[in-house]
Order: C-alpha cells, then sequence, then structure tokens
C-alpha cells in the first residue's frame, strides 16, 4: 500500500508473506539456489528517493516443510532499518543495524548456537571509478548468546578492475573475507559470527562447504563477456577457518565439521569453480557450473579425505 509520496519519492507500507533482500545480499537474501525460496511473515516499510532508500521491517522467518502448509517459526523474531544511498551512478553507500532474536534451543556438534538475540550494526560502500571497481563491506555484532556476551564481527573486501576495451570486456576481482570464530566455544565470550540469513553461495564457493562463520576466505574471480548473452566465470578460493577449535559452517550456518581439540587444523582447501550463463532471451536463462575443492588437512582429518565436487545446471524462467 502506498501511503506517502511528494515530490522527491514515495513510501509503501507492505504486510505478509514476503522476501527480502538488502546490499550486498551477504546478510539478508532470498537465494534462488535454494529449492524453496528464503521468506518471511510480517511488515515493511519503505520510502524511495532518485538517491536514498529507507526501510524498516520485522518479520518472522518462514519454515518450509515437506508434507504441510509452512509456517512461521513463532520463536524467531528479526528486525531492523537499512538506508542506501546513491551518489552516483553505479556507487551504493549502505548503512544498517539489524536485530535477531532466536529462542529456539540448538546445539550442534557440542556447540551451543541458540537461544541467542544478537545485534548487527554494519556498512557497505561499493562502485566503480574509472574502471576500477571497490566492494568493502563490515559488520559489528554483540548480544547475548546462551547467558554469553557476544562480541563478533565480519569484514569483505575487495578490489577489482574492467578491461572495458578489451574483447571479452574481461573482469578481474581479487577478495578477502574474514568472519569470527571462537576459541573456546561454550565458555566465557561468544565471538562466532551469526551470519543471519545470507545467499552464501554466491560468495563462498559454489560447493556450499563454507557459510561465513569462523571463515577466512582469499579469493579471485574472473568474468568474461564473449557476447551480450554469454557470461564466463571462474572462481578461486583459498579456505582457512579463523579458530581451529572453532567448527566448520556450512552455507545454511549449521555446524559441518568440528574438531574440538584443534589438532586438525586450519586448512579447510582450495576451490575452484567454473560457471557459465547462458541468457536465451528476456525470460530464460540456462547456467552449467563445476565445482572442485581440494580437501585440507581439516576436512581430511574430520571426515573422509575425499575432495568434494559439484556439477550443476539450472534453468530460470521469469513472467
Amino acid at each position: 500500500m502506498k501511503v506517502y509520496e511528494d515530490a522527491d519519492g514515495k513510501a509503501y507500507v507492505r504486510g505478509g508473506r514476503q522476501e527480502l533482500l538488502f546490499g550486498s545480499q551477504r546478510s539478508i537474501s532470498p537465494p534462488d539456489w535454494n529449492n524453496t525460496r528464503r521468506t518471511f511473515n510480517g511488515v515493511r516499510g519503505y520510502y524511495q528517493t532518485k538517491e536514498w532508500d529507507f526501510d524498516l521491517f520485522w518479520v518472522q522467518p518462514v519454515i518450509p516443510h515437506p508434507t504441510r502448509i509452512d509456517s512461521i517459526d513463532h520463536k524467531q523474531h528479526f528486525a531492523g532499518a537499512w538506508v542506501t544511498h546513491r551518489p552516483e551512478k553505479g556507487q551504493f553507500r549502505d548503512f544498517y543495524y539489524l536485530y535477531l532474536d532466536n529462542a529456539n534451543s540448538t546445539t550442534q556438534q557440542g556447540i551451543g548456537r541458540a537461544p541467542i538475540n544478537v545485534h548487527s550494526i554494519g556498512t557497505r560502500w561499493a562502485g566503480d571509478k574509472c574502471n576500477v571497481l571497490y566492494d568493502a563491506e563490515a559488520v559489528m555484532q554483540y548480544g547475548e548468546a546462551r547467558d554469553q556476551a557476544i562480541c563478533a564481527g565480519a569484514f569483505s573486501g575487495g578490489l577489482g578492475y574492467n578491461w572495458a576495451d578489451l574483447p571479452m570486456n574481461p573482469i578481474f576481482w581479487l577478495y578477502y573475507d574474514v568472519a569470527s570464530g571462537d576459541q573456546n566455544p561454550n565458555k566465557g565470550g561468544y565471538h562466532t559470527y551469526s551470519q543471519l540469513f545470507p545467499f552464501g553461495h554466491y560468495y563462498l564457493g559454489w560447493i556450499d562447504v563454507v557459510g561465513r562463520q569462523n571463515i577466512q576466505d582469499i579469493n579471485a574471480h574472473v568474468y568474461l563477456y564473449p557476447t551480450k548473452w554469454i557470461t564466463l566465470n571462474a572462481q578461486f578460493h583459498q579456505f582457512s577457518l579463523v579458530s581451529s577449535r572453532d567448527a566448520l559452517y556450512g552455507a545454511s550456518g549449521a555446524v559441518l565439521r568440528r574438531d574440538a581439540t584443534g589438532k586438525a587444523g586450519r586448512d579447510v582447501g582450495q576451490e575452484i569453480d567454473l560457471i557459465a550463463n547462458f541468457h536465451m532471451n528476456k525470460y530464460t536463462d540456462f547456467l552449467v557450473s563445476y565445482s572442485y575443492l581440494r580437501a585440507g588437512n581439516f576436512l581430511q582429518q574430520t571426515g573422509s579425505g575425499i575432495d568434494p565436487q559439484a556439477l550443476s545446471c539450472m534453468v530460470n524462467i521469469r513472467w
């Protein structure tokens, strides 16, 4: 419902079941890669102008269920304020505050994950200038998890360049991603970053072994555009744990592997992703990808030691 309009912009209120997508999608996203896109029930108000967007929301996550109508998780409340400034074409400044209250009791491989109430304060600056590309985002978290004080954070920084005059319009990016972990889970303060509701698949490897918690990732990306309807992308990721005593968390945020002694080390491995997207027409895209993760010492000593691989195809139809 449109509730206000002036010479600069318009304001709307939206209630009910809805998707949320903000900024880089590192914290809030309805990822296309899931069989069921992430949705929430609640209310959102937003005011948009040519240069500014202002958003306020309060929602509860919807839990997909295979045999009955999906319903909300009454023990989770997610709220926030998000401001986006576009000073020039292709440049973005995000400033946001997010609050998650999860009253569920969850323990995974000896690590207490919830109940938790966490406040996230973050900013992102991204854009391009004279073919130089940049993307930097920092988040600080505080609150309480299982009666432990939270002090956590994450940072992502990347620099790129677009050789716009060369054939296939090549673009190269170099990124560093880090999300804090905990040296002594369940004791003292709580230092593991909470990734909230991200599109992790896009940023931390297409095999989805790695989530944005207790992780360091040095990664490089190359994009090529042989024609207007073909995009080629190659990625390399060097993954390592921040804390060897904390866990490796997957794209969903769940604990995948852990060595409580820390003897398995911090080396998760190196991943290569090769992706091709074919834009068939304005309604249809066809994407194919191949990914290979060379298991590092941590994966070898906490599992089978087999190097994960993934071949995927996806058809996207819009109307």
